[in-house]
């Protein structure tokens, strides 16, 4: 590298080795030689500095190392400004402060000269977006139409109409996420359950590693498309060839999807679901799915597609994982509530802990726990410790616990759940409800801040939803004072969702196939 010494190059290829092997305090210990011999002045030194600290989960680090990277517009390589902004982006997102992670990915935008990654940064501004404590139609719209004139700016040709018949409805999945997580749960169903007399399923894979989940998939489909790497023009090439008639896209705007897929027009039906709470900003896809409860007719927002309402529950979850048996209240050894929170951090605004602070002024000796990555760090600790209290929650009544993969063990900890607001849980809410927790939810007027209430209202549970934040505090505060209740609902609540739409397998794929062939036919 022509502005560093030899001395500071084999430094720095020292530093890059051991983060690539996994030594992340080794590395650390290099930079520290490297940023001594005056290697500090290097961008790209810097940024190696920062993958470290990410890598070591020390965000606010991270965002240090960052910001005087954009500051300094990486005059000596410019690079690698548009990493820079949206490595930023991931990390605000990380802390919550959603507004300034929205603006670092449209500035990656801004900066990216290649095209394909310019639709990866736009998709990551519009996941962030969705945490935003108050937006707008307009808005959306706005923020839609750029991702839709961004595909256009492109060489995406829309395949010739498709005329082909079939004896059996073909139905393709795309997604990345064919292994353990929440939109294969998701998922399941309309595999392991499809009608195979009048459907035939394919699945399109995207995902780079493969788990017994994986197996299970690839066993279970009548044809498996590993397509992990390969060019959108190339996935829809394959997919207009199997002959698709509904295309069903799982990952929407979520990281590794592949939505540019879709502006091909590779199958005759193309419809958004499951995996993503909002619109894919694309007219080149005809539906997204919800229901009956978070879909309310006839409010469209700014979805770009139809909505389409499947009665009871859009979601139905299939469970992979051994699950833990449900623990006693923990009040009962406590002697006070304890309300919780496992929701990705990033979806916690500040409107929100200030009700959660009074909830907690209502509820005597009542304490709050928080679980994320973030709180594995000293400094992203007292980082939110000091945002808590200042939205009014004394850091003496909260506990903090880093990530961990016991998390389901420890609902055995909480006693009510607090969902966050606008953008609400899903796989968490579920699990949390199966482990014997009653989950609060406040829901609002577009489909994807209503997945709360489309859950509790499918299992029975529709008084624990509130349509604003007054009656969210007094619900979730009246439910503290009443540790009974909270201690019955502990063992029945599993019971309820097992017996709800939220796991009934084979009518959720009675239902969707219905909706397919009519989406076929008009």
């Amino acid at each position: 590298m022509a502005n560093m010494t030899k001395e500071c190059w084999d430094l720095y290829m020292s530093a890059h080795e051991l983060w690539k092997q996994g030594k992340f305090t080794e590395a650390e210990t290099v930079l520290g030689e490297l940023y001594s011999a005056g290697g500090f002045a290097v961008s790209k030194v810097r940024l190696l500095g920062a993958y470290v600290k990410r890598s070591l989960g020390e965000v606010l680090g991270e965002i240090d190392i960052l910001s005087g990277l954009a500051a300094s517009g990486c005059r000596d390589d410019v690079g690698l400004l548009p990493a820079v902004y949206s490595l930023l982006g991931q990390a605000y997102s990380v802390i919550g402060q959603s507004a300034k992670a929205v603006e670092m990915f449209l500035q990656s935008v801004a900066t990216e000269d290649d095209w394909q990654q310019k639709l990866v940064e736009y998709s990551n501004a519009i996941f962030a977006a969705a945490a935003l404590p108050s937006t707008d139609r307009e808005f959306w719209q706005s923020l839609y139409a750029g991702y839709e004139d961004l595909l256009a700016a492109g060489t995406i040709k829309p395949f010739a109409e498709k005329n082909w018949q079939h004896d059996k409805l073909r139905v393709g999945y795309l997604s990345a996420d064919y292994h353990q997580h929440p939109v294969s749960a998701l998922l399941w169903a309309l595999v392991d359950k499809a009608d195979r007399h009048s459907f035939s399923v394919y699945c399109y894979a995207g995902n780079t590693g493969a788990d017994t989940v994986t197996r299970q998939f690839q066993d279970g489909c009548d044809v498996w498309r590993p397509v992990a790497g390969m060019p959108h023009q190339d996935i829809a090439r394959q997919i207009y060839k199997d002959e698709i008639d509904i295309l069903v896209d799982l990952g929407g705007h979520t990281s590794g999807n592949m939505l540019p897929v879709l502006a091909y027009k590779p199958a005759k039906v193309q419809m958004s679901a499951i995996g993503w709470v909002g619109s894919t900003g694309m007219t080149s896809v005809d539906y997204v799915l919800g229901d009956e409860y978070c879909t309310p007719a006839p409010r469209q927002d700014a979805y770009v597609e139809r909505l389409l309402a499947i009665k009871g529950s859009h979601f139905c979850f299939h469970i992979f994982k051994d699950m833990p048996p449900v623990s006693e209240a923990p009040y009962r050894k406590n002697g006070y509530i304890t309300y919780g929170c496992f929701n990705n951090f990033s979806k916690v605004t500040d409107d929100m802990l200030v009700a959660w602070g009074k909830i907690l002024a209502q509820v005597p000796k009542s304490r709050l726990l928080l679980k994320h990555k973030l709180f594995g760090d000293a400094a992203g600790r007292q980082y939110t410790l000091d945002r808590l209290a200042g939205c009014g929650i004394d850091r003496h009544r909260v506990e903090l616990r880093n990530f961990s993969q016991d998390y389901l063990t420890q609902y055995g900890d909480m006693d009510i759940a607090l969902d966050t607001f606008p953008y609400t849980g899903g796989m968490t809410t579920f699990e949390a409800m199966y482990m014997g927790v009653p989950v609060v939810s406040q829901y609002g007027t577009s489909r994807g801040q209503r997945f709360g209430y489309s859950m509790l209202m499918n299992v029975g549970l529709g008084d624990m939803a509130a349509d604003n934040v007054t009656e969210y505090i007094e619900i979730a505060s009246a439910l503290g004072r009443a540790p009974e209740l909270v201690s019955e609902l502990r063992s029945q609540l599993r019971p309820m969702v097992e017996s709800s739409p939220l796991m009934d397998e084979a009518g959720y794929v009675r239902a969707m196939e219905r909706i397919y062939v009519e989406a076929v036919a008009e």
